[in-house]
């Protein structure tokens, strides 16, 4: 956020439990195997949502 690289009203624990809910529901409720492309999709869609402005600090 302070490069700029995020919107500024980005709240970085909800980014954060937009990266990990993916990956804790392959984990805990799937059992699907969690691998490097899992992983870069997470970070991708999280990214988007920050981008997108839903995921504001409140």
């Amino acid at each position: 956020m302070e490069r700029g690289e995020l919107p500024a009203d980005t709240d970085p624990a909800e980014l954060l439990k937009a990266l990990a809910a993916p990956i804790y529901f392959r984990l805990v409720f799937t059992g699907e195997p969690v691998d490097e492309a899992t992983a870069d999709r997470a970070v991708h869609v999280a990214l988007a949502a920050a981008h997108a402005h839903v995921l504001p600090a409140v």
